[in-house]
């Protein structure tokens, strides 16, 4: 007779579901504890738990490093979609309590889109919930965050960020791309020789996506026909329509770059790189917060 398969109480899944994601999302066990605040230990044996309960192997643990395996990969979307479900399944819980009062939440301008239609909906299930929005650059949005200005942001994740006292949860990925003309460039599928041949509109060197692009150029020793520096991702698409030059840009999110006969969007050379968005909350307004965050999430893994 084999060993007893040891089942997991439901709230213990959700909570390896969880970490599984973090596991899934920031590439190691050591980067989820950071995140979801275990021990790099205590993490491992949570994985281990899970692929017990799902009784197949998540990981690849024959190389060096620890890789999703095939399984654990297609688990991934679907632990999404779970935990998704579950956080609106509290919410409508909490909903019975005639959720109010009055909330600030600030936004990348790429991502008010996405944020306007969640409150949209946030509003009909949640009609005495008062909502103020605005508008403003990562680091300005993790500033006004912090000082308790706003009751939560969706914004860009740094890369060396301390939200101790505060929320965050990563969102979506945006892929950094090279963003040409259709008809301008038709025919030239070499990145690396449009963007020594063609002029380049840079997004603004201060930013992370600004440093990213640096170092595509350094990599490929490229000195680029720089002819204008904005900060502003949407307008510098525009310039690309207008066929001013070409660019690097994050591939937004719900503005279908793919699907438009002007653009092109081509991968860059090398390792894919991204940045991610998410939302840090102050915690002063969490329930309503929270309920942003789960409309954010279903609309995110529809």
């Amino acid at each position: 007779m084999g060993a007893p398969i040891h089942r997991l109480r439901p709230m213990s899944s959700i909570r390896f579901l969880k970490t599984f994601i973090a596991v899934a999302e920031y590439g190691s066990f050591a980067a989820a504890a950071d995140r979801v605040a275990l021990t790099n230990a205590a993490v491992g044996q949570q994985m281990r738990a899970l692929e017990e309960e799902m009784r197949r192997p998540l990981f690849d643990r024959s190389r060096r490093q620890i890789r999703l395996s095939r399984e654990g990969l297609l688990l991934v979307p679907q632990a999404k979609r779970l935990i998704a479900d579950y956080e609106n399944m509290l919410a409508s819980s909490a909903a019975d309590a005639q959720m109010e009062g009055e909330v600030t939440i600030g936004g990348i301008t790429s991502a008010m889109g996405l944020l306007a239609n969640c409150l949209v909906r946030l509003k009909q299930v949640h009609p005495r919930v008062s909502v103020t929005l605005t508008t403003a650059r990562s680091d300005e949005l993790t500033r006004l965050v912090i000082a308790g200005e706003l009751d939560a942001a969706l914004l860009v994740e740094a890369t060396r960020q301390n939200f101790s006292a505060l929320s965050w949860t990563r969102l979506y990925a945006e892929p950094i791309v090279l963003l040409a003309n259709a008809n301008q460039t038709a025919g030239e599928d070499d990145v690396v020789t449009l963007l020594r041949t063609m002029p380049f509109i840079r997004y603004d060197r201060s930013t992370a996506i600004g440093r990213k692009v640096d170092r595509v150029f350094k990599s490929a020793s490229i000195a680029p026909d720089k002819i204008l520096e904005l900060n502003s991702i949407i307008g510098i698409a525009d310039l690309v329509k207008q066929k001013v030059g070409i660019t690097i840009v994050p591939l937004l999110r719900n503005y279908e770059w793919e699907n438009d006969p002007a653009l092109r969007v081509l991968p860059l050379p090398g390792e894919p790189e991204c940045r991610w968005i998410g939302m840090l909350e102050h915690g002063s307004k969490s329930m309503i917060t929270g309920e942003i965050r789960s409309f954010l999430m279903s609309a995110i893994n529809k």
